[in-house]
């Protein structure tokens, strides 16, 4: 037969090993719940502003586009919006397909999209609102 005092800490100790394991799942748990962690091969389109910012977490905010030269020049033509579609992959990054309204002129050259991965540099889940455009 068990003494009183064995039963009693035994009757405790399930409720302190469950309510441990319950904080350590919401603390895991907690940034995929709260929505702003986002697979990067599940996003099929970035939309993107002039004149915004992108999300941080551990890194500093930069612009959502960014003219980074070409021959069109950066002062020539500079859309308000572009979106970019995700393509797919080449087995080692995300291929982007951006459009925006502009004239026959003019057309994107070299166009990088960057996003700031959630964890670290390379996590293949990114901040929600963290993608932003590099174009030429």
């Amino acid at each position: 037969m068990m003494s009183r005092q064995f039963q009693q800490s035994w009757i405790k100790w399930p409720h302190v090993t469950l309510s441990a394991l319950l904080i350590i799942l919401l603390c895991d748990g907690l940034a995929a719940w709260n929505g702003d962690r986002v697979l990067l091969s599940d996003v099929k389109v970035l939309t993107l502003y002039h004149g915004q910012q992108t999300s941080a977490r551990r890194a500093s905010p930069i612009p959502q586009m960014k003219c980074v030269g070409g021959t069109a020049g950066c002062s020539r033509f500079t859309p308000e919006v572009v979106q970019c579609y995700n393509r797919g992959s080449d087995g080692y990054d995300t291929q982007w397909e951006c459009k925006t309204e502009m004239d026959n002129d003019y057309k994107f050259g070299r166009i990088e999209v960057s996003c700031e991965g959630y964890d670290y540099s390379d996590d293949p889940y990114i901040l929600k609102g963290s993608c932003g455009v590099g174009r030429e």
